[in-house]
C-alpha cells in the first residue's frame, strides 16, 4: 500500500478505469518570453517549453485523434485527458482560447482538461468561460499552475516574473470555481533550504489545490540555466538530497492532496543534465523506500491547520 496519493489511483477511483493524458500543444507564448514582462523566460525554459515545436501547427482535433490512435490500442484506453502543456494556455485572446478548450471538452472520449498556465495569467473572465465549457460538455476541469517555489527570493532568481502573491491570488480565484488546482514545485532548487520546501507544503495546503507535481531541477541546453551551470555558477544538489525534500514535503502536505508526479521527468537531445542520469523510476523507488524504513506517511506532519493553538482547548466545556 502506497505512503501517499497516487495520481493514477485517484483518477481509477473517479472514473472507474485508468485515464491517458493527450498533451496538446498551442503555437501561443508566454508573457514572461514575449516582452509583456520579460524577453528572457524562466531561467530553466527552453525555446520550445516542454518540447512540443511541430505538433502545435496541428488542430486540437487532429493532436487528440494522433494521441488517442496511438495510446488508446496500446492501453486498451477509453477514457483520456486533454492535456495543454505547452507554455502559458490561457495567455491568449479570449475567443481563440475558448475555442481550443470546446474543442478538447467536445472530442470524443474526453472526460478532462489539464490547463497548464502561469498565477498571473488567471483572470475570472477566462474561468467563467471554463466553467461554461464544464457545464456544457459535462468534463472535468484541473488548471496546473507553476509554482516552483514558496520563496520570492527564489522566484526572483529563477526570473519568473511573478511572486507567491499572484499564486496567492490565482489559487483562491481558482478554488470559488471548483476547479482542480494542481500546483507544479521544484524540490531542489539550490537556492531553497529545508525551510523553504516545508513552507511550500503548507502553502498549498491551505490554499485549494487539489494536486502537486514535485519536480527535479533539470537542465535544458541553451537556457539561462544551463550557460550558468556550465560556468560552474549553479550546482545541482545530490538526489539523496531531492529525495529528502521530497519526504519532507510529503510528511507536511495535506493528507488528501492528490501526488501527481513526484520525480521530474524528461528525455531527449535538448536536455543537458537531469537526475544524474537516473531513471525516475530509480528516483521514485528510492523514495518509496525512505518512505517505508522511516515510517514516514503523506501528512503525518499536517498539524497547522484550523487554528492549531488552539487545539489545547477544544472539546473543553466553558467556564463559567
Amino acid at each position: 500500500m502506497s505512503r501517499y496519493n497516487t495520481f493514477s489511483d485517484a483518477l481509477k477511483k473517479q472514473y472507474g478505469e485508468k485515464v491517458y493524458k493527450i498533451p496538446i500543444a498551442l503555437s501561443w507564448t508566454c508573457p514572461n518570453r514575449d516582452g509583456n514582462l520579460s524577453q528572457a523566460g524562466c531561467i530553466f525554459c527552453g525555446s520550445i517549453g516542454a518540447g512540443y515545436e511541430k505538433i502545435h501547427k496541428i488542430s486540437v482535433s487532429e493532436q487528440l485523434k494522433n494521441g488517442i490512435f496511438h495510446i488508446g490500442p496500446k492501453y486498451k484506453a477509453n477514457k483520456f485527458i486533454a492535456y495543454f502543456l505547452n507554455f502559458s494556455n490561457t495567455y491568449m485572446p479570449l475567443g481563440i482560447f475558448k475555442k481550443a478548450m470546446e474543442d478538447a471538452a467536445g472530442y470524443p472520449g474526453i472526460v478532462r482538461l489539464h490547463i497548464s498556465t502561469r498565477p498571473d495569467c488567471i483572470n475570472d473572465i477566462y474561468l467563467d468561460v471554463l466553467q461554461e465549457i464544464q457545464r456544457k460538455y459535462e468534463v472535468d476541469i484541473t488548471i496546473e499552475l507553476g509554482l516552483q517555489s514558496a520563496n520570492t527570493h527564489t522566484l526572483i532568481k529563477l526570473n519568473r516574473c511573478h511572486t507567491v502573491a499572484e499564486f496567492i491570488d490565482a489559487a483562491i480565484r481558482i478554488g470559488k470555481y471548483g476547479f482542480g488546482l494542481c500546483t507544479h514545485i521544484i524540490a531542489d532548487l539550490p537556492w531553497d533550504d529545508s525551510i523553504d520546501v516545508i513552507e511550500a507544503a503548507k502553502l498549498v495546503s491551505v490554499l485549494p489545490v487539489t494536486e502537486v507535481k514535485l519536480h527535479s531541477l533539470f537542465i535544458v541546453k541553451d537556457t539561462i540555466l544551463a550557460k550558468e551551470f556550465l560556468l560552474g555558477n549553479i550546482t545541482l544538489l545530490p538526489i539523496e538530497e531531492y529525495v529528502q525534500r521530497v519526504i519532507l514535503f510529503l510528511t507536511y502536505v495535506r493528507p488528501d492532496m492528490i501526488m501527481q508526479r513526484m520525480v521530474g521527468r524528461a528525455a531527449g537531445d535538448t536536455i543537458l543534465k537531469i537526475n544524474e542520469g537516473k531513471p525516475w523510476w530509480e528516483i521514485k523507488k528510492m523514495i518509496d523506500v525512505e518512505l517505508e524504513r522511516l515510517h514516514l506517511s503523506q501528512g503525518c506532519r499536517c498539524n497547522y491547520l484550523n487554528g492549531s493553538a488552539l487545539q489545547r482547548f477544544c472539546g473543553e466545556d466553558d467556564a463559567e
